[in-house]
């Protein structure tokens, strides 16, 4: 598992929430808490949508808030296959609360197994993920 501090808030806000660069996750959940709580959650009978589904929507939330969201969190997800983690889904949380945002991963095998090499691919990933995108991170673990 990964804990990484963003650098720059504003940068990061704005690529998650006007670009495309998250796009291709899945949704598994989002809450906005400023003037008013917004959630999103993935209902277990339905596959989740993808971010830019609701991308739209979460920046219109925050953009009508008229201030700086009290917090904000949304967990993205992939499938294993991304990475070759076998039937993984590989977890993406941002939260953003006191003027801070904190990334974290998170790996979960449907099966059991031993091998838990598929977390550090994943851990892996998204750390040269953010760097591809120009997204300064301190590790909070290193």
């Amino acid at each position: 598992m990964l804990s990484l501090s963003i650098v720059d808030i504003k940068d990061f806000m704005g690529k998650l929430l006007k670009e495309e660069i998250f796009d291709n996750f899945d949704l598994h959940s989002l809450l906005i808490q400023n003037f008013a709580c917004f959630e999103v959650h993935k209902t277990s009978d339905q596959p989740a949508p993808k971010w830019s589904a609701v991308r739209p929507f979460a920046f219109d939330v925050v953009k009508r808030g008229g201030a700086t969201p009290k917090s904000l969190k949304v967990v993205l997800a992939a499938e294993g296959s991304l990475i070759d983690a076998g039937d993984a889904t590989l977890f993406f949380n941002a939260h953003f609360e006191e003027g801070k945002i904190t990334i974290t991963t998170g790996f979960s095998q449907k099966s059991f197994s031993m091998d838990k090499s598929g977390q550090g691919l994943w851990d892996n990933y998204i750390q040269k993920f953010l760097i591809d995108k120009k997204i300064e991170f301190i590790d909070n673990l290193a």
